[in-house]
């Protein structure tokens, strides 16, 4: 069976079957080049025999396309002794039709009379397949001819079956399409294989599913079987795809030899030369058209390649319509995109790399003078690999400011060659100096803090060095390295002349210091006085600042809904100057967190979108990393895995150099995996962090998640007390208090693994922090619930660990509430009460299959089983990996939606989901039911429900 083309194989079968018996017909199997239309047409012929049916094969090419019925005859070539005499006559009577044109259409309808009555004869002997490829080359005789059959065929034993592409597009080929539709023909478009069809293509052709690296290299295909079956040959052929712990992978990282586009994508120059032999059906234009649209990357507007090619608008219509209709570009709102990112790539590897650097710079000459966005015009000078020249400097100095904001990577790359190859007292270098200090902090790099000191020693303005040592202190911050970042700061606070707002300003950076290096109390009555002076000033920036400084501080100490309403101060503040922006990202974050923490998931939610649109909207690519894995944790510890997994990749791509962001992104990475009983690719996400990890104090913040990840590789590994000592750091005092608040989420673990080996004395040492971590934030009901189940736990108390499940019954942190469920069965087990135990590990095992957490079910019953508690008949099953079953509950919420005819917004609002988680959903039900398109959805939803009896 065909990947992909499942239900085609089939239709085409039922009208081989239908023709069999006596009931001809016609089909045309329509899609681009690659796309398996011969593929198809290949499996109908091979199931000819089977059913009784003479089935005969051929293919037009262009050359054919001089002579008449060459097409048709080939088709009918291996036919037998008759059809071999009829096709000799029929040549014959063509060969010597040379007279007056008149004579000669005389000449051809007499032979395809005899075609007409061959196919006849044949059918009378036995049922007929014919079967012509590549239609769109046919000479014009063959076309009538297949027209002519096709209105026959319905009373025949006859099936006919033709693939066409969309190009070239000839006046009588659409007339004969048209004329086929009329009488009947069924019509099998191809597109391009859904991601889950590619990956089951890729499976079977290396032998093990893909990686992330490897789906990565193979969307580039954009679903094309034979891209994809010519790419993986050509990486497998050069060593680049490994198999290892059953997943195929890609082996990142350059090689030598090896071409890229401006994506900076590598392939083989043999590959890509292959694709670019595949666009010889394209005509001269379009093809130098589409290969100049290449330099603009893998989307473009018209306008922009129209100023790169000088020319008009409406000239480039008649250019652009033939990639177009073959599916080589396609619509992406205001612009083109191109469909395959590796033929993009190919086109742009056809230039010299001479000759491409000199179009790049003069494509970015001709965009600058079209007015177009700077970002567009960086992207052409970044493409151009010889050194600047004059205009560009000049540009990039007059446009920094407005390229940093909107596209800060661009701008500091740009900046950095200039820089390089400028002098040193060329003045346009100090002011790129400048920019590139601010682009690196705005990037959250960790060089920006050298280049920062540097700028600021040298400054002379008290202004503008107060300014850059603002930026040092916030950079050596992001760095963590607050022992540094408080010198800085006592540093500009000492220095003669400091105005009153950078004295708010830096007193609010030492609040934060102190705060994290173990001066809370201490930092809070700072703030206080920083926020009173904050309001004698007409300064929004240096309010914001000051309203974040005292919710730090109050977080710190457990008050967290007195940093609530500071941080909503705070947002109200940054709102008042678009100077604030990013203080205001800042302070929705920290907001989204004190109400993650208070447990109101959905105003966190909501929070945390605000804030990436906030980014988005103003390009702060540094602190949108933050947010995506912000979400990430967020929808973890709701149950929404897949939505984390999204989050957390898109994180991860984004260059930033906060040392928290990785032990965040790798650690709830290898959580989900870890709990999914993925233990391979759980075991590759922690090697990805490097020894030393948790030195700082913002890695120590968010590292529960990574210590959980590596105690439950441990424990599945049947390691119990190296699971037990991957926890155990959270019992020393350094830890306790650079986790904030999320000691709570470990220390269970670490009371149920230290009673299982036995360990009473860590599992009391354990209670007893948790329950400090309680007392000192009482605002907080996670650690308080916590202390709880620990105490429970500890105790063996069904009673205890019952108010534990009441608490998080019906609340936002379903893995939490299984554990918790598969604790009080072990409790009951011990206490005797067997069909108590039973109907907990029941409900704890419904949870974990939800959440598809099939370790935690594998855990659950090794801990019952011992005690006598099974679970029966395990009616519990694994969740399908594809199909219907395969969704959860909230996807088929939006799949009812989807088929009701609603749009994301309008699911959002109903199901209380942002717009982009909604799009998640939809794009993973696309991926389980293996379709393309909501229409299909929408159409499958209401032929189940009425199989089903539903309304």
């Amino acid at each position: 069976m065909r990947i992909g083309r499942e239900q085609e194989v089939h239709t085409l079968r039922e009208l081989l079957r239908a023709a069999a018996a006596g009931r001809g017909g016609s089909v045309l199997v329509e899609g681009e080049p690659g796309v398996g239309k011969s593929d198809l047409l290949d499996a109908l012929f091979a199931a000819a025999a089977g059913l009784g049916v003479r089935a005969l094969h051929g293919a037009a090419d262009e050359l054919g396309r001089r002579f008449p019925l060459r097409a048709v005859l080939d088709c009918l070539s291996g036919g037998g002794t008759e059809a071999d005499t009829t096709r000799a006559e029929i040549m014959e009577l063509l060969r010597g039709g040379t007279g007056d044109a008149r004579a000669f259409e005389a000449v051809q309808m007499a032979a395809m009379d005899l075609v007409h009555a061959l196919v006849g004869r044949l059918c009378a002997e036995e049922p007929l397949l014919l079967v012509l490829d590549d239609l769109q080359w046919a000479d014009d005789a063959s076309l009538l001819v297949w027209q002519r059959l096709a209105k026959a065929a319905p009373g025949m034993p006859l099936l006919l079956a033709t693939a066409c592409r969309p190009v070239p597009v000839r006046r009588e080929l659409v007339r004969v399409r048209a004329g086929l539709t009329e009488r009947g023909t069924l019509s099998v478009p191809l597109g391009p294989l859904a991601p889950q069809e590619t990956a089951r293509l890729v499976e079977e052709l290396v032998g093990a599913p893909p990686g992330p690296r490897l789906r990565g290299r193979t969307a580039h295909a954009g679903g094309n079987p034979r891209y994809l079956r010519e790419m993986i040959t050509g990486l497998a052929a050069e060593g680049q795809i490994t198999v290892s712990g059953g997943q195929a992978e890609h082996l990142a990282g350059p090689e030598a030899g090896r071409e890229s586009g401006a994506a900076g994508q590598e392939w083989a120059p043999e590959f890509l030369r292959t694709l670019r032999d595949r666009l010889g059906f394209l005509g001269r234009d379009a093809y130098d058209t589409l290969q100049q649209a290449s330099l603009l990357g893998t989307e473009f507007t018209v306008a922009e390649l129209a100023a790169v090619v000088a020319r008009s608008a409406r000239d480039l219509l008649g250019a652009l319509s033939e990639p177009i209709a073959a599916g080589l570009l396609a619509d992406a709102g205001d612009r083109l995109r191109f469909r395959h990112e590796v033929l993009r790539q190919s086109l742009y590897a056809g230039f010299p790399t001479s000759v491409r650097s000199a179009l790049h710079r003069d494509s970015a000459r001709a965009l600058a003078a079209a007015g177009a966005a700077p970002a567009t015009v960086a992207g052409q000078l970044l493409g151009n690999r010889d050194p600047l020249d004059s205009w560009a400097l000049g540009w990039l100095v007059a446009a920094a400011q407005e390229l940093i904001a909107a596209a800060p990577a661009a701008a500091a790359a740009l900046i950095e060659r200039a820089i390089g190859q400028g002098r040193a007292d060329d003045p346009a270098r100090h002011v790129l100096e400048e920019r590139l200090a601010e682009t690196a902090l705005l990037l959250r790099r960790p060089e920006s803090a050298g280049l920062l000191a540097t700028l600021r020693d040298r400054a002379q303005d008290p202004d503008r060095r107060s300014a850059l040592g603002f930026m040092l202190t916030s950079a050596l911050m992001i760095q963590g390295t607050m022992a540094e970042a408080l010198a800085a700061t006592e540093d500009a606070l000492s220095a003669p002349g400091l105005s009153p707002v950078w004295r708010v300003r830096f007193s609010a950076c030492r609040v934060l210091c102190r705060a994290d290096l173990g001066q809370a109390a201490q930092a809070c009555r700072d703030a206080q006085a920083v926020v009173a002076e904050a309001g004698t000033l007409a300064d929004p920036v240096a309010q914001a600042e000051a309203h974040h400084a005292m919710s730090y501080a109050l977080t710190v100490l457990g008050r967290g809904r007195d940093a609530l309403a500071h941080t909503a101060r705070g947002i109200a503040c940054a709102r008042r100057s678009p100077a604030a922006t990013d203080i205001e990202l800042l302070l929705l974050v920290n907001h989204a967190d004190g109400l993650t923490e208070l447990d109101d998931p959905e105003a966190a939610r909501q929070a945390l979108e605000e804030a990436r649109d906030l980014a988005v909207r103003t390009g702060s690519t540094g602190r949108l990393a933050g947010i995506e894995a912000r979400s990430a944790g967020l929808h973890f510890h709701r149950g929404t895995w897949d939505s984390a997994v999204s989050d957390l990749e898109r994180a991860a791509a984004r260059r930033v150099s906060d040392p928290w962001l990785p032990v965040l992104v790798q650690g709830v990475q290898a959580l989900i995996l870890g709990h999914r009983d993925q233990r391979p690719q759980a075991l590759d996400r922690l090697g990805r962090l490097g020894p030393g990890v948790l030195r700082t104090a913002g890695a120590l913040r968010y590292c529960g998640s990574l210590l959980l990840a590596r105690s439950l590789v441990a424990e599945r590994e049947g390691r119990v007390a190296d699971a037990l000592g991957e926890l155990l750091p959270v019992l020393t005092g350094e830890f306790a208090a650079g986790m904030f608040h999320e000691s709570h989420r470990v220390l269970p673990d670490v009371v149920r693994l230290a009673l299982e080996t036995g360990d009473t004395r860590t599992a009391e040492a354990a209670v007893a922090v948790c329950e400090a971590a309680a007392a000192a934030a009482p605002d907080f009901p996670g650690p308080a619930t916590a202390a709880v189940r620990c105490r429970g736990l500890f105790a063996q108390d069904p009673e205890v660990l019952g108010q534990t499940v009441a608490q998080y019954t019906g609340g936002s942190w379903p893995l939490l509430l299984g554990q918790t469920l598969e604790d009080l069965a072990v409790a009951q087990a011990w206490r005797g009460d067997l069909a108590g135990s039973r109907a907990s590990l029941g409900r704890a095992v419904n949870v974990y299959t939800e959440l598809g957490a099939r370790w935690d079910i594998a855990r659950a019953d090794a801990r019952l089983r011992p005690l006598g508690v099974r679970r029966g008949s395990r009616t519990t099953r694994r969740r399908a990996t594809s199909g219907w079953d395969a969704l959860t509950p909230t996807e088929l919420k939006v799949a009812t939606l989807v088929a009701e005819g609603c749009s994301n917004p309008e699911i959002a609002a109903e199901l209380f989901l942002s717009p982009r988680t909604v799009q998640t959903h939809v794009s993973h039900i696309l991926g389980k039911l293996g379709m393309r398109s909501r229409t299909e959805v929408a159409r499958e939803a209401v032929a189940r429900n009425a199989g089903r009896g539903l309304p």
